[in-house]
């Protein structure tokens, strides 16, 4: 899955052209906050060029507005050939994700596209989508992340980016992704300062201890430290490789338990380590 994904305007076509170069696992070409109210349709013209530039190279997403209006408006944009994924801004509860899951099947099939061609990924940005992250994430199976949107989430809480703030939410959807078993797009800091590179990597790495296994990045320099954050470790690979490599010598011998290194090994760490190698 993605260990980052680079926000750039769709209108910016200077940064659209760097996007293969920036190393980020996936591009949102962002339809949202980026666009001024009076350059939407501007956007939304603009986004078939936009994907024809970088697909099939570069993994290309795109964040929609919020329901309804624009989101339809931008939906009728979105869905077509070369795009992966819609972040779903402000996402508030299940039901705004079954009315964008039906409205995306409709132009599947008017345009032709493979069913569930479109994935999802919820951006909780109230405290409500937090309080309802456990129901957002098992509401289409179209979806596949949850992330937390943190400047809307601390103005929505009458309060500002701090870390007990950041770190109990995004706790609690980094929790519903994986109980969904999709993926937590979450690093519980602020995206203001993104030159605060060490405070950047430091989130993330907490992010990554509770589970998360990916982030958002507003600028290039971003994507390096989350790409680095969310690899695995050569000590992490090296210790899924032997575990897995022991599992397949005590299958043969019908053990369900074995030992790697004095570690007491079975299924779940089987499994951790096979997570581990997937990510590699």
């Amino acid at each position: 899955m993605w260990k980052s994904l680079l926000f750039v305007p769709v209108l910016e076509d200077r940064f659209v052209k760097s996007v293969p170069s920036r190393g980020a696992s996936a591009v949102v070409l962002d339809l949202e906050a980026s666009i001024a109210q009076d350059r939407k349709t501007e956007a939304r013209n603009a986004l078939a060029h936009a994907v024809k530039q970088l697909s099939p190279d570069v993994d290309v997403t795109v964040r929609i507005n919020p329901l309804w209006l624009d989101a339809i408006r931008d939906l009728e944009a979105s869905v077509i050939a070369g795009v992966s994924a819609l972040h779903l801004a402000r996402c508030n509860s299940a039901g705004d994700v079954a009315a964008i899951d039906n409205v995306v099947g409709e132009l599947e099939v008017e345009r032709g596209l493979a069913k569930g061609s479109i994935r999802l990924v919820a951006m909780l940005e109230s405290p409500g989508a937090v309080l309802s992250a456990e129901k957002i994430a098992a509401a289409s199976p179209r979806m596949v992340g949850l992330t937390l949107g943190v400047e809307d989430y601390a103005t929505e809480m009458g309060t500002k980016t701090s870390e007990d703030l950041l770190r109990r939410a995004g706790f609690d959807v980094i929790q519903a992704a994986r109980a969904a078993h999709i993926s937590p797009l979450v690093v519980p800091a602020s995206m203001a300062d993104f030159r605060d590179l060490d405070a950047l990597e430091t989130a993330a790495r907490y992010a990554r201890s509770l589970g998360s296994s990916g982030g958002y990045a507003v600028h290039p320099a971003q994507v390096k430290v989350l790409n680095e954050v969310f690899a695995p470790t050569a000590e992490e690979l090296d210790w899924a490789d032997r575990v897995l490599a022991a599992s397949e010598d005590a299958a043969t011998s019908g053990k369900a338990v074995f030992q790697v290194a004095g570690q007491m090994i079975d299924l779940p760490l089987i499994n951790r380590a096979k997570r581990i190698a997937a990510n590699r």
